[in-house]
């Protein structure tokens, strides 16, 4: 009996330290990090010979996991000249599937993207353990249509077969 009072003090505290934890959740601004480059070699992975996509574009959406009805839209994002870009998200977005998504490449030689980094996905919930706001997304890329002329001897220096 003597029990009782020490597990209602723990469940009280276990109540009130989750309230504080949600609130937090609520009012919490996300900052979306990540790159868009060109794949200059058609092996679809950002190597050293992949140049930044600038000015392409790019935009966030998180979708509820069972009706896949949008909780959240950005608007069309352009990503800096380096191909870099940042997105603001207001809000927890836990049961939400949230991607990075690529919308457009300005060049003309440079975009098809490819299927397996057309789109990032993106944790945006305090409840998953990462600590802080900012969320990174994988690199995003677009394809070239033709090879560029030192992507034989790079693949070769790393053990690949030529293109």
């Amino acid at each position: 009996m003597a029990n009782i009072p020490i597990i209602i003090i723990l469940f009280v505290a276990f109540c009130v330290s989750t309230f504080f934890n949600f609130a937090n959740a609520v009012g919490m601004t996300f900052i979306v990090v990540g790159h868009v480059y060109c794949d200059t070699c058609g092996v679809e992975f950002e190597t050293t010979l992949s140049q930044s996509i600038g000015e392409a574009i790019v935009k966030l959406e998180c979708r509820n996991r069972i009706d896949q009805s949008y909780t959240y839209q950005s608007k069309d994002i352009v990503v800096d000249k380096r191909g870099n870009y940042e997105i603001e998200v207001m809000g927890d977005y836990e049961e939400s599937d949230c991607n990075v998504i690529l919308v457009r490449s300005p060049s003309q030689d440079c975009n098809d993207p490819i299927e397996k980094w057309r789109k990032a996905r993106v944790v945006l919930t305090t409840t998953d353990g990462v600590r802080g706001n900012v969320r990174f997304a994988n690199s995003l890329g677009f394809k070239k249509r033709t090879s560029h002329l030192g992507c034989n001897k790079f693949l070769k220096k790393w053990g690949y077969f030529e293109l």
